[in-house]
Parts: C-alpha cells; structure tokens; sequence
C-alpha cells in the first residue's frame, strides 16, 4: 500500500517538474521578436561647396559688323578650322533662318512617324506604353532642372505620339500637313538673305559662346596661387561678370580634358586629405566624375579651407558655367544595412544575425564592407547564406531567437549536418598518434556513461528515501 502510495507521488512530483521546465521554455521560445527590414543603404563622408571652375580657356576674337548667329550650342566640341559663327546684317535674317529650322524638323519628325515600316508594325498598346515612358522622363528631366536634352525628348515624345494617332486611325497620315510646311519655308526662303561673313575656330576644342574676363585669370598654371579670398569674390560677383562681352569677343575655346575646380569647405576634423580620390555631382547635370584633391590648405578661419581638385574627364556641361553648387563624396559604401545590436557569432565564429524566415529563426552571415558604431553594410548579394534585401533582422529577442535557432539545427548550407563534438581535455601533440587519442576518448566517454548512469541511480534512490520518510512521518 505505501509502496503505491509512494510510486504515485513521485510520478506527479516527475509530472510537476517537466510543466515547470517546459513552461519555462515556452515562455522563453514565445518571446515576440523585433525586426527591421534589411534594406539598401548608403554611407560616406559628404560636402557642398560652391566651386570655381579653372581651365585651359581662350577668347576668340574678331571684328566684324552685323549681328552673330551661332550654328552649335555652348559645350560643343570643334575642330580647327570650323564654323562656331555667323554673320547676319540684321536680327531678322538670324529669326528667319531660325524658323526655317523650326519646321524642317517638324517635316522631318512627321515623316518619320509616317513611315509605312513603322505604322504597320506599331501596336497601340506598346506604343502608348513607350509614351508614358517618355512622358515621365521629360518630367523628371524638368523637376532636376536638367534641359540639355529636353529638345530631343520632347522630339520623341511628339513623334510617339504621331505614330499613336495613325495607329489608332485617329489620323490617315500627315502628308497634308507636310505640304503645308514646305509651302511656308518656300515663302521664307525668298525673304531670307545669306550670311555676311563667317567665323572660324582657330583651334580644337569646347566652344563656349559667352565669355566672363576670368579666361586668362582662373588658369591651370595659377591654381596655386589661388586664395580664399580670391575664391570668394569670384563666386560674389558671379551675377555681374560681364553682362555682356567686348564686340570683338566671339566665345571662348576649352582646351584638353583637364580642368579644376576651387572652393571653400570646412575641413577642421580632417576627413579629407590632399591625393584623396572623390566623386563631384553638379547641379547642372545628373552626370558625375571622379576627382582627386590636389590641395588643402587651413586658412584664418578655422572652419575654412581652401580646396583644389583636378579631374580629367570633360563633357559639355562642365565648360558653361563659372561657378556651381558641387557635392564631393569620399568613401562611398552601398550595401544592406544591418543594425549592431542584430550582430551575432554562430558555432563557426562567423558573424551574422538572426532573420525570421517565415516562423523558422535562420543565422545568416553578413560581409561587411563598412562599419560603423550604429550598423554595418554587408555587401548586396543574391546569396542566401548571407543577409538579402528585404530579410526581416531580429533586433530584439535576438538571444531567444538563438535558442530557437540552435535547437532547431538550423545550419547555414556550408555547414555539417551534426554537431562535431570538441574535447577540451585532448591535446593531440605531433609525438602521440591520433589512434591512442581515440582510444583515450572512447574511455573516456565510456567512463563519463558509466558514471552518468549511477548519479542518476543515487539521484532516484535518493529522492525515494525521501519521499518514504516524509510519508512514514505523516
């Protein structure tokens, strides 16, 4: 009878401590994880400036009585001995030249849009497509204030649409239409008058129509010598250099690819250094170059130092201006950001994080290539082994999220299917073979078995002594 008694109580005490135990892991296990999105993140050392452009520049001058009209936008390239202008008795002859243009180019964009190879295969719906396409990048180009090409755009944005109107037989064609624009440029022909003269280039390079006195000023060979002081007036007097230049000043021919540029920036907690490699954005173009800083030199002011950097990649936005807003950019880092409370270290030392992967925990490894005391960036990969835009990062519950990882045996794909165990106790030396430390640890295991066995043997007789005692005192 005690003897039943005794084996009951003990299976309810066993039954008490295995609901205490599992509540406690489901407590733990149940925890609700905080996670971040893993995105895409940029991270460098970032400065804007007004600069001053300095280049190899010189004025092409030449008398001449009229009017000038200029056959190349500013920034185009020229070779020596080409036409960069013309030479008109009055204003009108230029604005009928200039509407002649006008409509040969509209003839042109209609013939184009009615080429029978082309309205025959069109199909509406991709057409349509194409024009919101285009549509949206003329938007964007105007909300960036970026009009170099925005006649262009808007050329083809035009014929989309021409080409949509007869595919969807809203128009039979544009013959007409091009009639009638043949027949006013026959009437402007007749009223327009030939050149007087025309100007050539006496050397190869960026032609530039205005001209600002800093030509023989702002030089190559003189960039040293350039002050802060220098800097600044010239940034000041950038909306009253010359309204208008000498009558004998043509333009300006840019020679070479290479140029620099000046400014002022605040550089008291030394970020940047002379030989330092950057990236320059300008406000006139979405374009940008690569640029190494020449100088950098401390003025009065502390927080003031005057910047030179040279470059020697040229385009034809980079000879129309003087000054411009730049941003230089050192040390560009782009990868997933990962928070540095997320970071962990698996059984293999790698360093990663833990990301719910549906309701699993995985560890995925990250690879930095940026760190900071808040985060890192891993480098962008398509790999899942490592940390993938969009992964959601534990950033709280990160311990627990370990536990469940662990006891799940969850391994990245690069790691073994079991757990090898490691022996602290075995020091494997170049003189003992590798079979005696086998032996020497099946021993020891068998012996650390055996001896498990029988604490757990004292253990439950222990308990049952107890358990007697305590129900022969009752």
């Amino acid at each position: 009878m005690e003897n039943g008694i005794m084996k009951v109580l003990f299976v309810l005490l066993a039954g008490l401590i295995l609901c205490s135990v599992f509540n406690s892991i489901y407590t733990s296990v149940t925890e609700e994880y905080k996670t971040q999105t893993a995105v895409i993140y940029s991270s460098a050392d970032k400065v804007s400036f007004r600069g001053v452009y300095i280049r190899d520049e010189s004025v092409i001058r030449q008398s001449y009585t009229g009017v000038l009209s200029y056959p190349i936008s500013d920034g185009s390239k020229v070779a020596n001995g080409s036409v960069v202008a013309y030479v008109y008795d009055s204003e009108n002859d230029i604005e009928i030249n200039r509407k002649i243009k006008e409509l040969s180019d509209e003839i042109d964009l209609l013939n184009a849009a009615q080429n029978p190879g082309t309205v025959l295969t069109a199909d509406p719906s991709f057409i349509s497509g194409l024009i919101s396409q285009r549509y949206q990048a003329v938007a964007t180009r105007i909300a960036k204030k970026d009009i170099s090409d925005i006649k262009s755009q808007r050329d083809d944005l035009l014929t989309l649409m021409s080409i949509y109107q007869i595919s969807v037989k809203q128009e039979e064609g544009y013959d007409d239409r091009i009639a009638e624009l043949n027949g006013q440029i026959d009437e402007l022909v007749k009223m327009r008058r030939s050149s007087k003269s025309e100007i050539v280039s006496p050397d190869s390079g960026y032609f530039v129509s205005s001209t600002d006195g800093y030509e023989s000023v702002l030089t190559m060979d003189k960039s040293g010598e350039l002050s802060a002081e220098t800097i600044k007036d010239v940034i000041a007097n950038e909306s009253s250099v010359k309204a208008s230049k000498d009558k004998s000043e043509i333009g300006k021919l840019v020679r070479g690819y290479n140029w620099k540029i000046a400014g002022i920036i605040d550089n008291s907690e030394s970020v940047y250094n002379p030989g330092d490699t950057v990236k320059l954005s300008f406000a006139s173009t979405p374009d940008t170059v690569t640029a190494t800083i020449e100088s950098l030199e401390p003025t009065d002011d502390p927080e003031e130092w005057t910047l030179i950097l040279r470059c020697d990649e040229m385009t034809f936005d980079l000879v129309q201006k003087r000054v411009e807003r730049v941003e230089m950019t050192l040390n560009d880092f782009e990868g997933i950001k990962v928070p540095r409370e997320a970071l962990r270290f698996n059984k293999n030392n790698e360093k990663g994080c833990y990301v719910l992967w549906g309701q699993r925990v995985l560890f995925k490894k990250v690879d930095p290539i940026f760190e900071s005391d808040d985060y890192l960036l891993s480098r962008l990969t398509s790999n899942e082994e490592y940390v993938c835009v969009y992964d959601d990062i534990i950033i709280e519950g990160v311990d627990t999220a370990a536990y469940m990882a662990n006891s799940d045996e969850i391994v990245t794909s690069d790691e073994p299917e079991e757990e090898i165990p490691v022996y602290t106790d075995a020091v494997i030396s170049e003189t003992e073979p590798a079979e005696a430390i086998s032996e020497e640890t099946s021993a020891e295991e068998t012996d650390s078995t055996e001896q498990s066995g029988s604490d757990e043997a004292v253990t439950e007789q222990s308990l049952s002594e107890n358990l007697e005692g305590e129900l022969h005192f009752e």
